[in-house]
């Protein structure tokens, strides 16, 4: 069995519901998009701020050394 659907446009202008549901999709899919692009962004600067981190637990093991008197 094999369904057929056709969509048919009219030339009107949509209803005050059509037109806020419009305006939520749009704005969910706003929403979305800088989400997928803040979380590729995070993903890419993971392995810069695991450097990082090291490093920095790395100065702080040897800041005795540094801050005791010679």
């Amino acid at each position: 069995m094999t369904a057929v659907t056709r969509t048919i446009v009219l030339p009107v202008r949509p209803t005050p519901v059509e037109a806020a549901l419009l305006a939520l999709s749009r704005a969910m899919t706003r929403v979305a998009e800088e989400r997928m692009r803040r979380r590729a962004w995070a993903v890419e600067a993971e392995p810069a701020r695991r450097a990082g981190r090291a490093a920095s637990q790395a100065m702080s093991a040897d800041a005795p050394r540094y801050l005791l008197p010679r």
